[in-house]
């Protein structure tokens, strides 16, 4: 990092002599412009404070250009100091300081200082003192920046200065100006490295494969910190098996691949598909048959899967019906299962190698598939080899069929090899000393460095300080400098490396071609890119398709060596050669970062949208997330209007069961996104709410309390009942007969079932019900009415139509569906009182729910109740305790009113009888409270009876049940009315004139 300090010059007399007001509009401008410069070169003001401020370049992401950009700020912040000097007519003077050093970022917020960031090296104590030695009005620079920036800048060397804090006297200089740059182009031999100080590791990989073919598949993790040859280790163990006829798969992830799913996978497959088929695009059923072709290993639910997955256009996706009866957790299992299956199918007739690259940048399905992988090969003649910079969690360690490999640096013998091997001849005496102190063993440094001293270094080079000069001159402190160095000796073919950068670490040649097009080539690109190839900057993929950076830093270095306003422009040809046909479509998440690069915030958003959608239909929740976020970022920062409110429209609409599946229904997250979709709904008086009746769904699904979610439901089915669309108009019938049903206007949720019934499709249903609360519609609506014809008092009726729920949920085969009707019929066995029917339901629930946590959280509940008012009253109680502890941690709120009267009448068989009517005095207040009533009066008449065991007086509980009667009736709840009625005759007390 690189750190500039500035300061202005005897702020303390100018202050003297100037108005205060004056003074500190002086100031103020000074800072802002410096700001303004500083963030044009790539930096940032950390902080403006008095009459001094601190940049830093470089951070958070290491930049090759940092020092120069800040010297370059450095110079301008002295000039316009100047022109403000000149324009408030002021003795207006600043010193400025660089210096740049490695530096640790640390993250140091406390509840006094959010948001605070620590710099923790010797880059911004030496700026700032440094700056006091500079003269006015002119920049001083250390050492380190001066080496990184004389090839850009013409210096003078202010001399060595004793500095306070600092051991070591330090040497500084003054920039004068920029030097004028010229092209430098250089012949380049072909490069074959040579493979050294991995002997063990080779073995290793040789004797699992030996285990291997006998048909103990395993699986091998390979990792390391950047450069530290895990490809090379890879490419050489493939080399040990070239020619004995074994399959091997190479898969590669791709920086921003995490927002992807399963990336390295699809794009390989896609790929064969096409070759085999001879369509650049096949057809679903194409993909399908091709896929079948590989044998009994890829099912035809297999294949119809994979296929869903390389749907490239969300649109599409709806079509596809085999997932939409699933949980994300199961449609995320199957799609592992079956690329796994596509993966390994060549093993069945021999033995495969499965190599899967950089699983640091991997999406989630994607390390969900290795964290399968070792269990799913154990009886397969397979090895894989994943690789990574980081460690794997221990979760995926542990199996006998599972070796973990970490790659140390080589040694300085390795080293002294690696360098002869280079070198071809002797190379001379300390050289691989010198290249092992300056890699630190690491190889991909270790070879770059050794390739640039035999190029670059003359026969009259051959000692330490020879070698220093020439590093120094080349301005060559890492990895990233050494890259960009052999970059630039490429002459104007580097202009190729650099274009193809932008594309990414792996490119297509007529995409190639037709982005360098305006640009002419000295030499016809094919031999290009052999230059580019013998050079060790890329090669061909084993297919030949394609052409790869033979390591990511290598293209890292490329890209970064442009200026942004040609990353932006070379992006622009991207998005534009894309959206004009000529070339090949791009996936939209690609799409989404070239249209971001390129400045055109709407096309990134709309790309990373439709990218968002279909991870959504995979259930690729946190790639989705992602994506949203850039999409979010992108509209941020275009303002309101157009194209751009229908696109944030769009954008919560994906992101609210996004944010409802990833933080809970419940959550704050879910429901200010759906609050705010329905906001931007409402200002727009154009807008079409059937379009976004999702928002409105979400909206009403996420409501904080019940009172809210009523007010809702009634505006749903005000605003949208004369919606052409079918399903909307069902959908909001299907929130209102819910809330009426809760609300003990049975008369109205039967009216809105009957209505709805009618609106019903099953075709339609099939793709409704994972975006509307995860279940069928009709199940729903069956269930909801056995409930108000139990209240209502048609016991026969309810039965039927509760058996009618279960039915149809088995008809259709939806499992959250065929549990949602067994809520529906433990509930209503436990308002019947049926403790052997409560037990049973909640049995079944136990078998087909183990990965619904929310429901066998419910169904625990009555089984502790059934338990305990049927046998041992204070096991039940604790039983009951237990489940609802995990019910509220779980936040299944909607049937408290039950859960109450339950748990109270636990506690009163348990003899408890004082903290049973407190929990009754509770639940009916917040039943009163909310308007959840249609199980008030029950409520009421428990307290009543409860009164009247405690032997309070008779006016009491003749008061609660008069109150139950009339709540009853006026809710045409006549089965509990009933009850009120026996129990009012039972002990003797007189119904009030008026009840029914």
């Amino acid at each position: 990092m690189t750190a500039l300090f500035y300061d202005v010059v005897g702020s303390t007399a100018l202050l003297q002599q100037l108005d205060p007001e004056v003074f500190g509009v002086v100031l103020r401008t000074l800072h802002n412009e410096a700001s303004a410069l500083i963030s044009s070169y790539g930096g940032h003001l950390e902080r403006a404070q008095g009459d001094g401020g601190c940049a830093y370049f470089g951070v958070p992401e290491a930049r090759e250009d940092a020092a120069e950009c800040a010297v370059a700020a450095a110079i301008e912040v002295v000039e316009r100091c100047q022109r403000l000097a000149q324009q408030f007519g002021v003795s207006l003077k600043v010193r400025v300081g660089v210096a740049t050093s490695l530096v640790v970022i640390a993250d140091g917020s406390t509840a006094d200082f959010p948001s605070y960031t620590e710099v923790i090296g010797i880059a911004p104590a030496l700026a700032a003192r440094i700056q006091s030695e500079a003269a006015p009005n002119t920049v001083a620079v250390a050492e380190a920046t001066y080496r990184l920036t004389t090839g850009v800048f013409e210096f003078e060397e202010i001399g060595v200065r004793e500095l306070k804090g600092f051991v070591e006297p330090v040497r500084l200089w003054r920039p004068v100006a920029r030097r004028p740059q010229s092209d430098r182009f250089t012949a380049y031999r072909r490069v074959s490295t040579p493979f050294v100080g991995r002997d063990d590791e080779l073995e290793l990989c040789r004797r699992r494969w030996a285990r291997a073919i006998n048909g103990n598949g395993q699986l091998i993790f390979l990792h390391g910190d950047a450069g530290m040859g895990k490809s090379r280790l890879v490419a050489e163990f493939r080399r040990d098996l070239a020619g004995r006829g074994v399959d091997c798969l190479v898969f590669q992830c791709q920086p921003r691949g995490n927002t992807e799913p399963l990336h390295p996978f699809l794009r390989p497959i896609r790929q064969a598909a096409a070759e085999a088929t001879g369509e650049s695009e096949p057809d679903r059923d194409a993909v399908i048959r091709f896929l079948r072709s590989l044998g009994s290993e890829v099912s035809e639910l297999h294949a119809e899967i994979v296929a869903f997955l390389l749907v490239d256009k969300p649109q599409e996706l709806s079509s596809e019906a085999w997932q939409v009866d699933l949980s994300d957790q199961e449609i995320r299992r199957r799609a592992v299962e079956a690329t796994l299956a596509v993966l390994t199918s060549y093993s069945a007739t021999r033995p495969v190698l499965i190599v899967i690259e950089d699983v640091h940048w991997a999406d989630t399905l994607t390390k969900a598939l290795i964290a399968g992988l070792a269990e799913w090969i154990e009886s397969r003649p397979v090895l894989a080899i994943a690789t990574s910079r980081l460690a794997p969690d221990s979760d995926c360690l542990g199996d006998p069929n599972v070796l973990d490999i970490a790659l140390p640096r080589l040694t300085d013998q390795a080293t002294s090899q690696l360098v002869g091997r280079i070198w071809e001849t002797t190379p001379p005496d300390g050289l691989a000393a010198f290249v092992y102190e300056k890699s630190d063993g690491v190889p991909l440094f270790a070879e770059q460095l050794a390739l640039l001293l035999k190029e670059r270094a003359g026969p009259d080079v051959r000692d330490q300080a020879g070698w220093e000069t020439l590093l120094r001159e080349g301005r060559i402190l890492n990895l990233q400098d050494l890259i960009a160095a052999r970059l630039a000796g490429l002459g104007r073919l580097r202009r190729v490396a650099q274009i193809a950068s932008v594309i990414g670490r792996e490119f297509r040649l007529k995409l190639l071609v037709a982005v360098l097009e305006p640009e002419p080539l000295p030499v016809p690109l094919d031999e290009a890119i052999e230059t580019l190839a013998q050079a060790g900057i890329v090669r061909r993929t084993s297919a030949g398709a394609a052409i790869r950076f033979r390591h990511v830093l290598i293209q890292e270095a490329a890209y970064d060596s442009l200026l942004k306003s040609e990353r932006r422009e070379i992006h622009g040809r991207i998005v534009r050669l894309v959206q004009s046909d000529s070339v090949p479509p791009l996936p939209d998440e690609a799409m989404a970062w070239h249209c971001e690069q390129a400045g055109e915030p709407l096309a990134a958003a709309r790309h990373a949208i439709q990218a968002a959608e279909a991870c959504g239909a995979r259930s690729a929740l946190h790639e989705a997330d992602r994506l949203l976020d850039l999409a979010e970022k992108q509209l941020a920062g275009v303002g309101e209007g157009g194209e751009a409110n229908d696109l944030l429209l769009r954008l919560l609409a994906v992101r609210g069961p996004v944010a409802a599946a990833l933080h809970g229904r419940g959550g704050a997250r879910a429901r200010s996104i759906y609050e705010h979709g329905v906001w931007l709904c409402a200002e727009r008086k154009d807008q079409d709410r059937a379009k976004w009746f999702p928002l409105y769904w979400g909206w009403w699904f996420t409501a904080p309390d019940f009172a809210t979610q009523r007010v809702r439901s009634d505006i749903l089915l005000r605003d949208l009942e004369g919606s052409a669309d079918p399903e909307v108009r069902l959908q909001s019938l299907h929130c209102a007969w819910a809330t009426n049903e809760d609300a003990g206007l049975h008369v109205h949720c039967l009216q809105c079932v009957e209505e709805g019934l009618k609106l019903y499709d099953e075709d339609r249903a099939r793709f409704s019900r994972g975006r509307y609360g995860g279940h069928d519609a009709k199940v729903c609506a069956l269930g909801e009415r056995a409930f108000s014809l139990w209240f209502m008092g048609d016991n026969a009726g309810s039965s039927e139509s509760i058996d009618a729920a279960k039915q149809w949920a088995e008809h259709i085969n939806h499992l959250p569906s065929v549990l949602h009707a067994l809520e529906f019929e433990i509930e209503l066995e436990r308002y019947r009182n049926d403790h052997a029917g409560v037990i049973a339901v909640a049995d079944r629930i136990a078998e087909l729910a183990q990965d619904v946590p929310g429901v066998v959280a419910k169904a625990a509940l009555f089984r502790a109740w059934a338990h305990g008012m049927s046998g041992n009253a204070a096991a039940g109680l604790a039983e009951f305790e237990a489940g609802l502890a995990r019910q509220r941690e779980i936040a299944t709120s909607e049937g408290m009113p039950i859960y109450a009267g339950m748990r109270a009448e636990l506690f009163e068989r348990a003899g408890r009888n004082d903290e049973a009517l407190s929990i009754l005095d509770g639940a009916i207040a917040a039943s009163t409270g909310s308007g959840q009533v249609f199980w008030l009066a029950e409520l009421l008449r428990q307290r009543a009876l409860l009164r009247h065991a405690r032997h309070e007086p008779e006016e009491a509980v003749a008061s609660d049940l008069h109150r139950a009667l009339e709540v009853a009736t006026e809710q045409q709840a006549s089965t509990l009315a009933s009850r009120v009625r026996l129990d009012l005759e039972r002990l003797g007390l007189r119904a009030q004139t008026g009840d029914a």
